[in-house]
């Protein structure tokens, strides 16, 4: 009898365990950003809107990382969306355009239960390349009820490829060279004559 009881207890809380780990795994909150491919032209500038889904949990807190590489971009403004609330601390609140990284946090009151804005951050191109802005889950975490980290480390990036400007060419054109060839004989032209 007592060992039908532990055997009970045990399958319990192996139960319980499973269902805990099964409704952490449903509840993981997703990542994306919005365009997945940029292009522009060195010194041009874009945005890059940061979502959340907590896929039917709830989260209260996101700290979002982000890497970049620093010798291409450049983040000049970041905007949090609707209803955050930032966490200004150190550690949490980071942009570092020398070595590439962006981390911003903030609490959403009374928890985000569906798909939202995190925030828009700009980005300035220096110089043409390509790179990566990737999603660093270990700079990252979404925050449930229970303050247990719920955010899915699932590969997030964009790809961004800067083109050099081009500059306007400096020989001039035929047309060009005609029309100034015709007005340098026709200063010529009126100084022989007036010299006359």
């Amino acid at each position: 009898m007592i060992n039908t009881i532990k055997l009970k207890a045990s399958l319990l809380v192996t139960a319980l365990g499973v269902l805990f780990l099964a409704a952490t795994v449903f509840a993981a909150t997703n990542i994306s950003f919005s365009p997945t491919t940029v292009n522009v032209k060195a010194g041009q500038s874009f945005s890059l809107v940061l979502s959340i889904n907590p896929q039917g949990g709830k989260n209260y807190t996101i700290k979002m990382g982000l890497d970049y590489p620093a010798d291409l971009l450049e983040v000049s403004s970041f905007t949090f969306g609707n209803n955050w609330m930032p966490l200004v601390q150190s550690g949490y609140d980071v942009v570092d355009n020398t070595n590439g990284v962006f981390i911003k946090t903030a609490g959403y009151p009374g928890g985000l239960a569906s798909n939202a804005v995190f925030g828009t951050v700009t980005f300035i191109a220096k110089k043409s390349g390509s790179g990566t802005i990737d999603f660093n889950p270990n700079e990252s975490m979404a925050l449930d009820g229970s303050n247990q980290n719920v955010v899915n480390g699932a590969v997030v990036q964009t790809l961004v490829t800067v083109t050099a400007v081009s500059s306007p060419s400096s020989t001039p054109s035929q047309s060009q060279s005609d029309s100034l060839g015709q007005s340098s004989s026709s200063v010529l032209n009126a100084n022989s004559n007036s010299q006359s």
